[in-house]
């Protein structure tokens, strides 16, 4: 009983940061766009749509949607994959990586300010707290 009423009160906490305008800057620094950047500037292989799609956990017209928009921004460009021309490879060009550099800053930015408003215990405490919540999710949903 409890774990579910602070179940409760957690909800309740994410709706009322979920209201404050500035929430997702520091709490969602990978959606859409910005997201699709990093995966391919950290990917190691050639990346297909589809994979940044599962990875992301949306709709294969939402990817089509987000690659779109940066291969308008000349920040992604579309080719052939080279082991199976069935499949398509998105290739991260210098714009991307410009703009995924800069979207990195902007976090470190919107982090340490978040950070430094906790004061320095807090914000060890929560780090901490981060990194086992993350651990958590690791053992859970591998």
């Amino acid at each position: 009983m409890y774990y579910f009423k602070l179940a409760q009160e957690l909800l309740e906490i994410r709706r009322r940061m979920a209201k404050a305008s500035n929430f997702s800057r520091f709490t969602n620094p990978d959606s859409g766009e910005n997201f699709v950047l990093a995966y391919l500037s950290n990917a190691k292989e050639q990346v297909n749509p589809k994979e940044i799609g599962n990875t992301m956990q949306v709709s294969s017209a939402r990817i089509a949607k987000i690659l779109n928009q940066l291969e308008a921004k000349k920040m992604i460009a579309r080719l052939p994959n080279t082991e199976d021309g069935r499949f398509t490879t998105i290739l991260l060009l210098p714009e991307g990586e410009v703009q995924y550099k800069k979207n990195v800053e902007q976090f470190y930015k919107n982090a340490a300010h978040f950070l430094e408003s906790l004061g320095p215990d807090d914000a060890t405490e929560y780090v901490r707290l981060q990194n086992k919540i993350a651990d958590i999710y690791a053992q859970t949903h591998d």
